[in-house]
């Protein structure tokens, strides 16, 4: 049994990092679809696995049937006078760099809350495309953007030796374009402090640079400027969300998809209160304080304030998106109720036991009914009132007497699953474009099978598994039906790039949204249209949250 509870905690924790100047051209120069600064001159010719950029070449290498080009810079190092600064164009380069190796990620604490790893000089795209793709291909476009609590994670996140968004497969797959990105996280990403240029989110400006770099450069690579799905996991569909409703982002994207996140971004008011205790904690509170932060080194920033990413925890605000009126002009939740947000195809979806892999892992043994009671007077930060409300609300006897249960399922649905559901309605109420809902729903069934696993349940960002096709590790054999899921889900991901219509390809029908019937498709080993997800409790959370 040791064996076995050793191989489940090594695959569950594949996801378990995964659980967001005064010009404001995301690009750095001259707007979204700008030039990047102007286009550099090269005499390298392009060639198989050779691709010249509007910035140089790259060279890339054979991955499982692809072309992969890893740490291609997408903008200019941020550090020095450049830190908290918006994105810069990078710097010419004339050889082809050996896009061989992933890049540094950006920095960040390790898993153990202390440890400061990561470089500044992070801001890096990897690029999978078949081995047959030209540029005259025009395949449709996979670009994801990676979670952490936008505070930790990279696009080279490493599991027991897995490269979690390695695109490679789902490339080789789906016939398209992978692209996966690294971008700024904690204060580096989304400190807004009224010294500098800018109020904060550099993170969103990064991947607004990358975005835009796509747009110039992904013809070369096989992809087509004009199909691009941008994607995100937890924080990484947060950010989806603030580029769904940033107005920078206008045309540098044709459908989105958020994986178990929400339309979240603080006020400007709080992000600047949150700078200038920020500011006061490092000792920056007179004379040229941006010049007094930019001099600070990294692991004093990132320790000023240490913050490791934690799905079960009721908020985590302090590094996020926050509407400063040029990247947001408000909350993406207003943007979306106002229908200001960009009007394209959109996918919403969660999973079924978000947080059982974390609340497992704190309760390995169980919940008596008083650690139940405690966590949940805990989680309304001592509200006793809406305490009681939510202890009625989630009986333990609807959760067959187990109060653990009952606390994943009351954490999943106020965090993400009646989240997705308002999420969903919002948009398909202010958009015509069509706008659809998922719910995944899949237990580990494959071997060896362990309790363990079976405890934690569809677990927050188990679908990236099987969408990139990394089931096959420490040890775990995927079912046939877990293969067939894979390949479900990387149909219709990839039909939603290329047509903003997911259906085809002889797979269950996914149905338009509809408020009424709460319309979904359970994504499962057999997946199969559905109606009405957790209604009562996310009509309890609609109520009890004023929305």
């Amino acid at each position: 049994m040791g064996s076995m509870r050793t191989l489940a905690i090594a695959l569950v924790s594949v996801v378990a990092a995964c659980s967001s100047n005064g010009n404001r051209s995301p690009d750095g120069g001259g707007g979204a679809g700008g030039d990047g600064g102007g286009s550099c001159a090269s005499s390298v010719s392009a060639a198989p696995g050779l691709v010249v950029t509007d910035r140089g070449p790259v060279q890339g290498t054979p991955s499982n049937g692809t072309w992969a080009w890893f740490a291609i810079p997408y903008a200019a190092p941020p550090v020095g006078a450049l830190r908290w600064q918006a994105p810069e164009p990078p710097a010419c380069w004339s050889q082809p760099i050996a896009a061989t190796t992933f890049g540094s990620a950006c920095v960040q604490l390790d898993s153990d809350g202390k440890t400061v790893i990561g470089a500044e000089d992070c801001l890096t795209m990897n690029v999978w495309a078949p081995s047959s793709a030209t540029p005259s291909s025009a395949l449709p476009v996979l670009f994801f953007v990676h979670g952490g609590g936008n505070v930790q994670g990279s696009a080279s996140e490493n599991r027991n030796g897995v490269f979690l968004y390695d695109g490679s497969l789902l490339a080789a797959q789906t016939n398209a374009v992978v692209v996966t990105i690294n971008y700024r996280l904690g204060p580096l990403g989304w400190l807004a402090h009224s010294s500098f240029a800018d109020a904060g989110n550099y993170g969103t400006l990064d991947q607004l640079a990358a975005l835009a770099f796509v747009q110039r450069n992904v013809a070369a690579f096989g992809g087509d400027p004009t199909h691009v799905l941008l994607f995100g996991e937890s924080a990484g569909a947060v950010n989806v969300c603030a580029l769904l409703a940033s107005p920078l982002a206008k045309g540098l994207f044709s459908a989105a998809l958020m994986e178990s996140g929400a339309c979240t971004a603080q006020t400007s008011a709080a992000a600047s209160s949150f700078a200038d205790g920020f500011a006061q904690k490092v000792g920056c509170t007179s004379g040229d304080v941006a010049a007094c932060l930019r001099a600070l080194d990294a692991n004093t920033v990132e320790l000023a304030f240490p913050e490791t990413a934690n799905i079960a925890a009721p908020t985590q605000d302090d590094f996020q998106p926050n509407a400063d009126g040029m990247v947001l002009t408000d909350s993406p939740q207003q943007v979306l109720l106002a229908g200001t947000h960009n009007h394209v195809p959109f996918i919403v979806g969660s999973n079924a036991n978000e947080t059982g892999q974390a609340i497992v892992a704190a309760y390995p043994s169980g919940m008596t009914m008083a650690q139940y009671q405690a966590a949940v007077l805990a989680y309304t930060s001592g509200n006793q009132t809406f305490t009681n409300a939510i202890l009625a609300q989630y009986p333990v006897s609807d959760y067959g007497n187990d109060p653990r249960a009952a606390y994943i399922a009351l954490t999943s649905d106020s965090k993400f699953i009646c989240t997705a559901r308002y999420v969903t309605r919002a948009a398909a109420t202010h958009q015509s474009e069509p706008v659809r809902r998922y719910f995944y729903t899949h237990h580990l069934d494959g071997t060896p099978l362990v309790a363990l696993a079976m405890a934690e349940g569809a677990f927050h960002g188990q679908e990236l598994l099987p969408l990139f096709r990394h089931m096959s590790i420490a040890g775990y054999t995927p079912s046939a039906g877990e293969t067939t899921l894979s390949d479900a889900m990387d149909g219709y991901w990839s039909r939603f790039a290329a047509t903003g219509d997911p259906n085809g390809g002889g797979a269950a029908t996914w149905p338009l949204y509809d408020a009424t019937s709460d319309a979904v498709l359970e994504l499962d080993d057999t997946s199969q249209a559905g109606a009405g997800v957790r209604t009562a409790q996310c009509d309890f959370w609609d109520t009890s949250l004023g929305r």
